[in-house]
C-alpha cells in the first residue's frame, strides 16, 4: 500500500504522517468518508490553513484524495491535541480523516500517544511525524491532566530503540515458511480424515481442523500487526483461511492494545450480557450470571461464530470488496471440501481453544477504571505471561503465551518473543516493576475461578459498564 496522493502538497501535513503500510492502524483497509465540498483534492472556499478553526480535513479513501472544507456555520472548534515524542501536536482538523477512524484521535485527546504511535505505524509513517502541526501553547493541557513522561516510559523507549537497532523486528523467512508449513500439515491431516468414508475418521477430523483454524488465527494475528511488506502481502490471510475480516479484527483489537484492561474501553473485557469478569450494576445484571461458570465452555466455543458473523457484517456494510472476495473464497472452499457438520464442529472447538488461550493473560490482572497515563506500566499490570509445559503446547499457543512481550512490541515477529523474555525480565527488575508469569494449568484454574467468584458476588451499584455487549 503506497501513501495516498494527498500525502504531498498542501495536505501533506495530515496525509502522510498517519498513513501506515499494512499496519493494523489503518483499520484493515480504506474507509469511505463523504466529502462536504467538491470532488477534487485541494483547498475549497476560504479555508487555506490546516490549523484554522473554520476548517476540517475531509477525505475520500476510495479516491485517495482529501480537501479542506469549511466547518458548517463557521463554528469554532475545541482543539484536539496529543503528545508524541515530547511534542504536542494539533490534530483537530485531522481527526475525521484518520484512516483508522476518528475515535482513535479522540481517545488520546490531551494525552501522550507516543507508545501507541510507535506500536501501530510503519517506519514510513513514523518518518513523517515532523509534518504534524505543533499545538499552540494555550491549547496544551496542564500536568494534572497529562502528567510528564515517567522514567519508566523513557527507559522503555530507549529499550525499544535498542531492539530496533539490533534487528529484532526483522523477519526470518525460513521460520515464516516453517510456521506456514506446520499449519498446512495440520490442515492437510484434517482434510484427509474428513474426506474418508468412515464416519469415525470424519468425527476425528474435527480436532486437527480446529487446531489448524486456531493456528491460522495466530498467523493472521502476526501478519496484521506487522508493518513490513511481507505482512502486507499476507494481510488477508485470516479472511481466506479462517473467515475473519482484517478490518473487523483491527477495529476490535487495536483499542485492546492501546488501553489494555481499561473498563469501558477495552472490548476484550466481557462485561455482559453473557459473561462477566466483575460484578455489574443491578440494572445491568442478568439472572443467568450466577451460572456463568457452568456455561463458560459453551460461551467460549462461540468466539469464532461471533467473529465470523461480525466479519461478514463489516465487509458487506462497508463494501470492502477485497475482503468480501476473500471471505467468499473461504466459505466456498471450506464447504466444498469439508462435510458441513465437520466444518461447524471445527469452528466451535477452535473457538473454545482460542478463547481459552487469549483470555487467561489479562482477565485476572489489574482492571483499569481510570485512564493510565503510563502505557508501559499499564501493560505490565494488566498482562501475564504463560509458561507452557511441552513443545506441542508451546506451538499451539501461537505466541500468545508471550502476551506481555507482544503488548510491548506488537509489530515484532512472534517467534522472537522467547528470546526476548529474559530481556523484558531484566528491564522489569531494573525499573522495579513486576514481571508476571504462571504455568498454563495455574492460569486456566485462576481464570475459571474468576468466573466462579464473579458468579457468586452480589451486584455492585458502583460498577462501570464494558465497552460492548457480547464480547465473550
Amino acid at each position: 500500500i503506497e501513501a495516498p496522493v494527498w500525502a504531498s502538497g498542501p495536505l501533506a501535513t495530515f496525509g502522510g504522517a498517519w498513513w501506515s503500510e499494512g499496519s493494523c492502524a489503518v483499520g484493515g483497509g480504506k474507509r469511505r468518508r463523504e466529502l462536504d465540498g467538491g470532488g477534487e483534492a485541494g483547498v475549497v472556499g476560504t479555508c487555506d490553513d490546516p490549523l484554522s478553526d473554520a476548517c476540517d480535513v475531509m477525505c475520500d479513501d476510495d479516491l485517495e484524495s482529501c480537501e479542506l472544507v469549511p466547518v458548517p456555520g463557521g463554528r469554532k472548534k475545541d482543539r484536539l491535541v496529543c503528545r508524541i515524542d515530547d511534542k504536542w501536536v494539533d490534530l483537530t482538523n485531522w481527526r475525521k480523516a484518520h484512516p483508522a477512524g476518528s475515535h482513535w484521535i479522540d481517545a488520546f485527546d490531551q494525552r501522550d500517544a507516543t507508545e501507541v504511535m510507535h506500536a501501530f505505524h510503519s517506519d514510513k509513517a513514523l518518518g513523517m511525524l515532523q509534518r504534524l502541526p505543533s499545538a499552540r501553547e494555550t491549547d496544551m493541557p496542564s500536568k494534572e491532566v497529562c502528567p510528564d513522561v515517567t522514567p519508566l516510559q523513557r527507559n522503555f523507549r530507549a529499550f525499544r530503540a535498542g531492539l530496533i537497532k539490533d534487528g529484532w523486528f526483522k523477519r526470518n523467512y525460513i521460520v515464516e515458511a516453517a510456521q506456514m508449513a506446520s499449519w498446512g500439515a495440520m490442515l492437510a491431516l484434517g482434510i484427509k480424515l474428513a474426506t474418508t468414508a468412515d464416519w469415525k475418521y470424519k468425527l476425528l477430523s474435527i480436532l486437527p481442523i480446529a487446531i489448524a483454524n486456531s493456528y491460522a488465527g495466530w498467523l493472521a494475528h502476526d501478519y496484521v500487526h506487522g508493518t513490513d511488506k511481507f505482512c502486507n502481502f499476507f494481510r488477508n490471510f485470516g479472511a481466506v483461511t479462517a473467515g475473519l475480516s482484517t478490518t473487523m479484527w483491527c477495529d476490535k483489537h487495536n483499542m485492546h492494545h492501546a488501553k489494555t484492561n481499561e473498563v469501558g474501553i477495552d472490548e476484550d473485557l466481557p462485561g455482559g450480557p453473557v459473561l462477566f469478569v466483575w460484578p455489574p450494576t443491578p440494572e445491568n445484571d442478568k439472572p443467568w450470571r450466577k451460572f456463568q461458570h457452568f456455561y463458560l465452555p459453551l460461551a467460549y466455543s462461540l468466539l469464532f461464530v461471533v467473529w465470523r458473523i461480525d466479519s461478514l457484517k463489516v465487509a458487506w456494510s462497508r463494501k470492502i470488496r477485497h475482503e468480501q472476495f476473500c471471505l467468499a473464497a473461504h466459505y466456498a472452499l471450506a464447504l466444498a471440501i469439508l462435510p458441513a457438520p465437520v466444518f461447524a464442529g471445527a469452528v466451535l472447538l477452535s473457538g473454545f481453544m482460542s478463547a481459552t488461550i487469549v483470555t487467561v493473560s489479562h482477565q485476572n490482572e489489574d482492571l483499569m477504571f481510570e485512564h493510565e497515563h503510563d502505557y508501559v506500566k499499564n501493560q505490565f499490570e494488566a498482562t501475564r505471561d504463560c509458561r507452557t509445559s511441552n513443545p506441542f503446547s508451546e506451538w499451539l499457543w501461537g505466541g500468545m503465551q508471550y502476551q506481555l512481550e507482544h503488548h510491548l512490541m506488537p509489530t515484532m515477529p512472534r517467534y522472537k518473543y522467547p528470546a526476548l523474555v529474559p530481556l523484558v525480565q531484566k528491564f522489569a527488575k531494573e525499573n522495579n516493576i513486576e514481571y508476571r508469569a504462571s504455568n498454563e494449568l495455574q492460569l486456566l484454574k485462576d481464570n475459571y475461578m474468576l468466573y466462579v467468584d464473579v458468579a457468586r458476588a452480589p451486584a455492585d451499584p458502583r460498577a462501570r459498564e464494558s465497552a460492548s455487549g457480547l464480547t465473550i
